[in-house]
């Protein structure tokens, strides 16, 4: 029965407000069950837990899936289930987790537990499965031990000890997975964790989206950010830009002992808008590739801690998207004032905000033109600033220089234009030419160069060009240029009968560049360089051609002397590839060590491929040791050399990649150093098990797990090395007798290079 005198539209509405209630019960109830089940967990150590690494914290090749907790430098603590569940899995690998274990909760739910000393035996009897996978597989390292059937453990059940096998010093990485293949951050099952953390934006950078893009009139910037009294982080400089761009910022998020940690939310607003968001809470295992999307593996490194996160969603990265959020696309702004809101979560709770306001002028096109002059030994020159915005117009001004020389030129018989000026200059400050800056009150917003016409018969030799590809253009660089050849003035890029012109612009560093659009350079046929000269302008051809991946197809790049080989789906999007030659490359890693190719930059620095691809380099042949060859990586910007392998086939040595960086192929002639004895030769030994360390050095391919050769009366040792510690160590499985024993000690490497072998005795009372 209906009530009277109710309209039916109001009875939906009144209907709608009686379960407002409900639903935030019901939503209460849901936050209240999530915590309920996160508390069902437990610490997998006594006490308080405290992280030395985060959740989705940045790797050079991953994220991190799990939490790191400090055990204080110790080793030997129990570990406990932190559910009940069943081990079902264990791991015993040289590096990586080291000793891991593997436990599956009735939900589904998988906590892992790496870096582990020794598993239980007297309850489960793990290291009896240890020493049968060890004896059946013939190696110290068996890996993977499915243990079936599994071994059922109860909450708060003590199942191994903390150690520092694998990769580390003392720690214990804990991971709570969805199930095999998603990871998910462990922080709320373990509780509070950190609340003594200092977030901070530090660096601004801004990364040009199109070939008009300038900031403050280069093509690149980086700023520097500080906290104001509100607690905002700002620019340290006012921000003028003439195109479109993308924001990425170095984050850090720092506790008292210097642990730097990830972040869980990234947010970003355009004048209000959402356009990015993202909260890594997840992710699978499958989607590592994309690290370098939602970080620029370019600037982020691990030692130093850098993390430089982008605040934009590039194309092909998934993480971190929040369901029924919508992210608006990155806006193509107007001229005027804006600003962009960016702000995240530390990985443990915390946030920082940065307000970065900007101005958005649109770039004056520069055109010079001569004029009649009425002074003897003087040239008059009009410069017009066409295009620019009439609001902005009346502020723009000109500065000039005399290229190479950054004191200024005179504007002698100044006279105003409507959009420019004419100036009267000396012929000789005409060479080689002169650059006008053009400023919007005292912020430079664009340049140009007017270059002097040598009377030249032949095109001179065209200096290196530097191909820089971007998101979506292309930049061209010349570097720098010797004092008495003449300076170009343009590139031309031909297609077919039509002709594409951009002018050189030069940068503060003295560089000249042009830039073009991406999609512009996939059609380029031919590029010629062009010099101003009288009577016309001469022209040199450029041994250049566009190399344009697609995400749907394969590549091949064989410049510089090496092949690229990207499989098809290998990019995320279509990317301009270029490659240079690093005419001074950094120092090597030691002395017998060797540079057997050409140190070869791949642009863009850091390209994550969402699958590998194959770089192979020519085997060199003038080395009598090619086994000893191997392929490094070069950090560009901190110098240091890294050996990441190569398998030798052929006439080739080749290597999976994950990204685009710097590689060579060095030679190890370098053998190992041992440093240090313990206990030291001639050492009068009071134990009949001798625990033995060696500190060994190597500067070059590295060692494996059993580099180090300890022989005692001709019975050799097993020794284990642990290269984060730079030490081997081991003792014998039999007691030594007493009186004087002989000791035999040498090191190999991964190239084979051996030390000299160390003779001395030992005695035990």
């Amino acid at each position: 029965m209906q009530r009277p005198g109710v309209d039916p539209r109001m009875r939906n509405v009144l209907r709608r407000i009686a379960l407002i209630p409900i639903l935030v019960l019901a939503a209460a109830t849901a936050v209240v069950a999530a915590l309920g089940k996160a508390s069902s967990f437990r610490s997998p150590l006594d006490g308080s837990s405290v992280p030395v690494s985060s959740f989705g914290e940045y790797r050079p090749d991953h994220l991190h899936p799990g939490v790191d907790l400090s055990t204080g430098g110790r080793t030997g603590l129990p570990v406990f289930a932190v559910a009940d569940g069943e081990i079902y899995r264990l791991k015993v690998e040289w590096r990586g987790y080291g000793r891991a274990l593997y436990l599956r909760h009735p939900e589904g739910r998988i906590s892992v537990y790496g870096h582990l000393d020794r598993f239980d035996e007297a309850v489960l009897h793990l290291e009896g499965r240890v020493t049968d996978a060890r004896l059946a597989r013939s190696t110290p390292y068996p890996g993977d031990i499915y243990l079936d059937p599994p071994i059922r453990v109860r909450r708060g059940q003590r199942i191994a000890t903390s150690g520092e096998s694998g990769a580390g010093l003392p720690h214990l990485h804990f991971e709570l997975r969805r199930d095999e293949q998603r990871p998910a951050d462990p922080s709320p099952a373990l509780g509070r964790m950190k609340p003594d953390l200092s977030l901070r934006f530090d660096t601004l950078y801004l990364v040009p989206i199109g070939p008009e893009t300038l900031f403050q009139g280069e093509r690149r910037a980086e700023v520097s950010l500080a906290r104001d009294a509100s607690g905002a982080f700002l620019p340290s400089k006012p921000l003028m830009v003439t195109g479109p761009f993308l924001p990425e910022a170095s984050v850090v998020v720092e506790d008292g002992s210097g642990h730097r940690f990830g972040v869980s939310g990234i947010s970003t607003r355009v004048d209000g808008r959402l356009v990015y968001e993202s909260l890594l809470k997840d992710f699978r295992f499958d989607e590592y590739p994309q690290v370098g999307l939602l970080l620029d593996h370019a600037l982020s490194s691990m030692a130093p801690s850098l993390f430089v996160y982008r605040f934009a969603r590039l194309p092909g990265n998934s993480l971190g998207r929040v369901a029924n959020v919508t992210e608006a696309p990155w806006p193509d702004l107007r001229p005027g004032s804006h600003r962009i809101e960016m702000s995240f979560t530390g990985a443990f709770g915390g946030s920082a905000k940065a307000s970065i306001p900007f101005t958005l002028v649109a770039a004056p096109r520069l055109q010079w033109s001569p004029e009649k002059s009425e002074e003897d030994g003087s040239v008059r020159l009009a410069l017009r600033w066409d295009g620019a915005d009439p609001a902005t117009l009346p502020r723009l001004r000109a500065v000039y220089t005399r290229t190479g020389n950054a004191s200024p030129l005179e504007c002698r018989n100044r006279l105003p234009l409507t959009a420019g000026e004419s100036c009267s200059f000396d012929s000789g400050d005409l060479t080689p030419g002169i650059i006008a800056t053009v400023l919007l009150g005292e912020l430079p917003v664009a340049r140009s160069l007017r270059l002097a016409q040598p009377l030249l018969d032949t095109p001179p030799e065209a200096p290196p060009l530097r191909v820089r590809p971007g998101i979506d253009s292309v930049d061209f660089e010349i570097a720098s240029q010797r004092p008495e050849s003449p300076l170009p003035s343009r590139l031309i890029f031909r297609e077919g009968e039509r002709e594409t012109a951009r002018d050189f612009v030069p940068r503060r560093s003295g560089s000249l560049e042009a830039t073009l659009s991406l999609a512009a350079w996939k059609r380029v046929q031919e590029v010629m360089l062009e010099c101003p000269a009288s009577p016309r302008p001469l022209r040199s051809r450029i041994s250049l051609a566009p190399h344009v991946g697609d995400p749907l197809s394969g590549l091949i790049l064989r410049d510089c002397g090496i092949r690229l080989e990207l499989p098809a789906r290998s990019l995320f999007s279509s990317t301009a590839l270029a490659c240079e030659i690093e005419d001074h490359p950094p120092r090597l890693p030691g002395e017998g060590i060797l540079l057997r190719s050409r140190l070869v930059r791949f642009l863009p620095e850091g390209l994550p491929f969402a699958i590998k691809a194959r770089l192979v380099f020519p085997r060199p042949e003038a080395t009598e040791h090619p086994e000893r060859v191997g392929i490094y990586r070069v950090d560009s910007r901190r110098g240091g050399w890294t050996f990441l392998g190569g398998e030798t086939k052929e006439a080739e040595v080749s290597l999976s990649i994950g990204r685009l960086d710097s590689y060579a192929l060095l030679e190890d002639g370098s053998p190992p150093v041992i440093l240090e004895i313990l206990p030291a030769p001639g050492t009068v030994l009071g134990d009949s098990h001798p625990h033995f360390s060696v500190r060994v050095e190597d500067t070059g391919t590295g060692l494996n797990y059993d580099a180090v050769h300890l022989q005692v009366d001709g019975k050799e040792w097993e020794m284990e090395f642990d290269p984060d510690r730079g030490r081997a160590s081991g003792s014998p499985s039999q007691g030594l007798s007493p009186g004087t024993h002989a000791v035999r000690l040498w090191a190999v490497d991964r190239a084979g290079n051996r030390t000299p072998v160390k003779s001395f005795e030992v005695s035990l009372r």
